[in-house]
């Protein structure tokens, strides 16, 4: 009897193997594509993760939730089981407001919104693979966080599609309305600070 050859796997690493690593480094896993992930040890990058606070202030007593890295963060392509999901993310910051994502291993599906503050080694990611990633997976609101430009540039779906149109620019100086939320602005010159 002809033995059919093994499958070749759709992607290169799964969560299933990304679960699996023990060797202390941060990783993520883009379409089966591992990417390290570098800490960045720059102070400016800590500062900026106070957006977190911001948030945590805010969504006291409502039903969101905020997390910062590292939280895993599986975005499945369909139904698989988890060890089969080809994609997990540690966003910098993320607001979640569908509890029943959240489990022991971190999140499974979309974040309501996300935030990357941009590194030397992680710009290029944020700002093109990352950017796709978080529209096709329909994150509402995906911030991206310039520290030398001291901006913030904001996608959000157009309406009629889920697709992102054109980034609003905030620069020192300027007020964000958080666009999930109604009634939650952050002044830029909070964020930046020096």
């Amino acid at each position: 009897m002809a033995r059919l050859p093994l499958k070749k796997p759709e992607y290169e690493f799964t969560y299933g193997d990304y679960y699996e690593w023990d060797d202390d480094k941060r990783w993520e896993l883009i379409y089966g594509v591992a990417y390290d992930m570098t800490p960045t040890s720059l102070r400016i990058h800590q500062e900026i993760s106070g957006i977190s606070n911001k948030f945590f202030n805010y969504l006291k007593d409502k039903d969101c939730e905020v997390y910062f890295a590292p939280l895993d963060v599986r975005l499945p392509e369909g139904d698989e089981a988890d060890d089969d999901v080809p994609t997990v993310v540690q966003p910098d910051i993320l607001v979640v407001c569908d509890k029943s994502k959240l489990d022991r291993r971190g999140m499974r599906g979309a974040p309501d919104l996300v935030v990357e503050i941009l590194s030397e080694h992680t710009s290029k990611k944020d700002m093109t693979v990352k950017l796709d990633l978080y529209e096709r997976h329909h994150v509402k609101e995906y911030w991206i966080v310039n520290p030398d430009g001291k901006n913030i540039m904001v996608f959000k779906p157009d309406g009629r599609s889920k697709k992102y149109k054109k980034p609003e620019t905030y620069f020192v100086g300027d007020e964000l309305k958080v666009g999930i939320f109604k009634d939650l602005k952050l002044k830029l010159d909070d964020v930046f600070r020096d």
